[in-house]
Parts: structure tokens; sequence; C-alpha cells
């Protein structure tokens, strides 16, 4: 049986998925202005890099 929190996780999985795309597209469209010709897809990995090394960070201090 799944546990509370799981069951939890699960109702706001969807929201979190959205929210993780928005905050990409939040960062890729300010390098947009900085840089008008940027390389999205090298744009994007380095947006998500930077998030997974944070979450890294915060899974150590946890």
């Amino acid at each position: 049986m799944a546990s509370m929190e799981q069951i939890e996780m699960d109702k706001h999985r969807k929201s979190l998925d959205k929210d993780v795309v928005h905050l990409v597209d939040k960062y890729l469209k300010a390098m947009e202005w900085d840089i008008p010709d940027v390389d999205e897809p090298t744009a994007r990995q380095m947006i998500l890099d930077e998030i997974k090394r944070e979450v890294g960070r915060m899974e150590s201090h946890s």
C-alpha cells in the first residue's frame, strides 16, 4: 500500500511537472533576451543541468 506521502505526491505530480517546464522556459527566455541567436537545445540542457546540480545540493543537505 502506498504511503500517505506517495498518495499526496501522486496528486501533485502533473502540477510539479508543469512547474519544471515553466522554470526551464523562464530561464531560456531570459537567455534569449541576452543572446538573440541562442542555441536553444544547448541552453535548455545547461538550464536542466543546473537544476539537477541544485537538486543534488539540496539532497546532500537533507
